[in-house]
């Protein structure tokens, strides 16, 4: 399994574990508001560390046919 798709995988742990939390009708606004917030965050970085993965693939593969190119 690559990196992206794994990476995909946990934004969907902490989804299910987001919805979890908001399904729970023992906790008020504010505990839930608490409890997702750094799931959110992680899921924000996740998400940019991806955008950035796809980054590096491109200008590599540009890298790569510019070297082609060249020769």
């Amino acid at each position: 399994m690559d990196i992206k798709a794994c990476l995909e995988e946990y934004i969907k742990e902490l989804e299910k574990e987001v919805m979890r939390i908001l399904s729970n009708p023992r906790s008020d606004k504010k505990s839930k508001n608490l409890a997702i917030k750094p799931l959110t965050s992680k899921k924000q970085i996740i998400l940019n560390t991806i955008d950035a993965l796809d980054l590096v693939d491109r200008v590599n593969e540009e890298e790569m046919n510019k070297a082609k190119s060249g020769k």
